[in-house]
């Protein structure tokens, strides 16, 4: 049996599936007027001027076997033609494509939303494997419902760094006077781009909590049978995180572009504007005789200015015999690079990139929880960090919270007791008794 062949069969039936332009701008008004419902041949035709109009095509006198051609064309995939009553319907497939259209143009990049989409799918995990569930419906009831979301607001984040991009080399083509301001309002707005990808990064911290439930999966008997869900979850969670990097380098990439082409312009700029003054000079300007002198009359709205013949006032010049003698060559020092110290150094760097990523998350746990209880028994949060991560983690957010707290006295209050709270399993690990309220 021969396998689908999906390269094949697009290329057959590539433009029933895909509409030109115009006919997509038609059907998209189409479906913005009526949706799912009925309409007749003339709404069509008169959506077809329209748009033919907007696009700055007068009518012909072929226009009526135009409108026929597009309206056949438009039957065969996105509308359905009731002979009986004469009208016409969108098709599932030309709503489905209208419908994505729609959603993509006016989804807006939101944060909040996703940290909250990964707050229910940890909860959701946390209670499926609590009870003890099949793992592999809970990612057909909740993770394959949120990928395509978090997905979209990764693309939305990439595209807004498309569009700044593709109007900055529009506008350094641009003789606009007014260039400059609008290359300032894209850096400021890749600036904001970067802030909304640092805060979509934060938004995925919880994805961390996530793999390492997983992980307790794999480590049971039956997790065997949810490898490749595991590795689907994971998989996607790390290509997240990677596309997001990459949205903030290409975006650390394009600002010192943007800046050097304002400083070349405003250097340029002032090149041309001192050419025209000396081009004005000369052609306005005239020699002047005053007695026995010559003077250069300037244009009527400049200053008087004297010349004085260069021949009379010989000008000495002193040179160094080590500025005119030939210099002798250089040995170029060869460096090389140590890959081992570099491995490391790599190393360490992902480590405490790793580190800070952690506290951060903990730190915001924290306050989170402070802020809607009103009161924190940090002893308790600090051993639920040791069991989840290292201990010097544990350490440095408890010095964290501790400075933030402590430099907002007006608004949290420390209560440090000399009673010992003991880990519940780890022997020897002992903290003194420690509560943070909100006033």
């Amino acid at each position: 049996m021969q396998t689908f062949n999906l390269y094949r069969e697009a290329k057959e039936q590539y433009e029933k599936l895909i509409p030109e332009k115009n006919d997509g701008l038609i059907l998209i008004s189409l479906y913005a007027k009526y949706r799912d419902k009925e309409f007749s041949e003339e709404n069509i035709v008169a959506i077809i001027n329209k748009v033919f109009k907007d696009q700055g095509n007068e009518s012909s006198r072929t226009e009526y076997n135009r409108n026929n051609s597009i309206i056949l064309r438009l039957q065969e995939s996105f509308l359905w033609r009731n002979e009986t009553k004469r009208t016409y319907q969108f098709k599932k497939y030309g709503l489905e494509l209208c419908q994505n259209i729609e959603k993509r143009l006016i989804e807006k990049y939101n944060p909040a939303k996703i940290k909250r989409f990964f707050e229910e799918l940890y909860q959701s995990l946390t209670k499926n494997i609590e009870e003890n569930n099949d793992f592999n419906l809970w990612i057909e009831d909740h993770f394959d419902i949120r990928m395509p979301e978090l997905i979209s607001q990764i693309e939305i984040l990439d595209q807004q760094v498309n569009d700044s991009v593709s109007e900055f080399k529009t506008n350094i083509k641009s003789e606009d006077y007014n260039i400059i301001n609008l290359l300032k309002e894209i850096e400021i707005r890749l600036e904001i781009i970067k802030e909304q990808a640092f805060e979509l990064k934060n938004a995925f911290q919880i994805s961390y909590d996530i793999d390492e439930l997983l992980t307790s999966i794999l480590e049971k008997n039956e997790g065997y049978d949810y490898i490749e869900n595991i590795q689907k979850v994971q998989k996607f969670h790390d290509s997240s995180r990677n596309q997001l990097e990459q949205v903030s380098k290409r975006i650390e990439k394009i600002k010192p572009r943007i800046r050097e082409f304002i400083y070349d312009f405003n250097k340029q700029d002032f090149d041309r504007k001192t050419n025209k003054f000396i081009n004005h000079l000369l052609e306005k300007s005239f020699v002047k005789r005053e007695s026995n002198a010559k003077r250069i009359q300037l244009p009527n709205n400049l200053s008087g200015l004297k010349i004085r013949s260069v021949e009379n006032l010989p000008k000495l010049n002193v040179l160094t015999i080590r500025e005119i003698s030939p210099k002798f060559a250089i040995d170029v020092v060869k460096r090389q690079i140590d890959v081992d110290k570099r491995k490391e150094l790599i190393k360490k760097t992902l480590k405490w990139k790793h580190d800070k990523e952690r506290i951060m998350y903990w730190t915001e746990i924290a306050f989170q929880e402070l802020e809607e209880k009103g009161v924190l028994a940090f002893s308790a949060l600090f051993f639920r960090i040791m069991d989840n991560d290292k201990i010097i983690i544990a350490v440095k957010t408890a010095h964290n919270i501790l400075r933030k707290s402590t430099r907002n006295k007006q608004k949290y209050q420390i209560e440090i007791k000399p009673e010992l709270v003991n880990h519940p399993v780890k022997k020897g690990i002992t903290l003194w008794q420690m509560i943070i309220q909100k006033k």
